[in-house]
């Protein structure tokens, strides 16, 4: 089964041995076809043959162990069986075979979700200068507004508020990539998207990131970028023991602050953390002022 993915520009190439069911949700990011894929991912269930480390751990997290050696990387998860499924690949990607254990690993569980979450892919993107976000992003009007803040501070709510009132589109709902390309910061949905999946490949300029607290009252703040890389960083989705990939992730959020207004709400569950974000917005340019998004202050001003 031959399988072109798309996202952040990116265009993946999996060629797996078996059928892999697709969700419908996962649409906005297939093409029928590449004549140029910037990765080729080989899947396989030949679990006899698969290439697995012999070395101890470099770094694991809640799912994946990761190992380095003679020149290779590997990428291994691990069930209460055994392993459920190992990867190895090059360090720049040139190379990457994931061999799954079908002797533990049901043959209804074969998904592209399924074998996407078993792959390095924090580390695929940030080979491609992508940064990935634990964010929502609305979009309004081809701009990207990325929140972002620990799980159950209100991205999502923010979101929806700018939906209801300023008529945004919710492109991703707790993951979102962002990436430079030809001189231009985009923002992209990503196809696992969280608890709350919303799944959409659309396309943005990246306008600004706002970083959120609760509050009582909504206060605005535009942060200088040595206090926001900081707090940006607490918010990517890294391989926080690797070393290199925290201080390329770090290069990263440097280079966009230099490019992207980065900005700290205190907000409030209302229309109000809206007036006060747009009104900021409106005054640093981030989006035009008295746009037909339903704007309170645009239609005030107007009058």
């Amino acid at each position: 089964m031959k399988i072109y993915l798309t996202f952040s520009d990116i265009v993946l190439y999996i060629m797996s041995e078996k059928v892999l069911k697709i969700d419908e949700d996962f649409s906005p990011f297939l093409l029928k076809h590449a004549d140029n894929p910037d990765l080729t991912i080989f899947i396989s269930w030949n679990w006899k043959k698969a290439k697995r480390p012999a070395s101890l751990p470099a770094g694991s997290d809640l799912i994946q162990t990761y190992y380095k050696e003679n020149g290779n990387c590997f990428c291994e998860v691990q069930d209460i069986l055994g392993t459920v499924s190992s990867t190895c690949y090059s360090p720049d990607f040139s190379r990457c075979d994931c061999t799954i254990n079908a002797d533990i690993y049901p043959e209804e569980l074969n998904t592209l979700g399924n074998v996407l979450r078993m792959l390095p892919m924090r580390a695929i993107l940030l080979r491609f200068h992508t940064l990935f976000l634990h964010a929502a992003q609305v979009s309004l009007k081809g701009t990207g507004i990325l929140f972002t803040a620990p799980s159950g501070t209100g991205k999502t709510t923010q979101a929806k508020l700018w939906q209801k009132y300023r008529n945004g589109q919710i492109v991703c709902s707790d993951r979102t990539l962002a990436r430079k390309t030809n001189g231009v910061w985009k923002t992209y949905g990503y196809p696992l998207d969280g608890s709350e999946p919303v799944r959409s490949g659309e396309v943005n300029r990246l306008g600004c990131v706002v970083l959120l607290r609760q509050d009582a009252v909504c206060r605005i703040e535009r942060l200088r970028p040595a206090k926001a890389v900081g707090l940006l960083m607490q918010q990517a989705v890294m391989d926080c023991w690797d070393g290199d990939a925290k201080s390329q992730v770090t290069e990263l959020f440097l280079q966009l602050l230099a490019d992207v207004p980065v900005y700290l709400l205190s907000a409030t569950p209302d229309e109000d953390a809206v007036f006060t974000l747009e009104k900021q917005l409106i005054k640093d340019g981030v989006i035009p002022f008295g746009s037909d998004s339903g704007s309170a202050l645009g239609k005030s001003c107007k009058a």
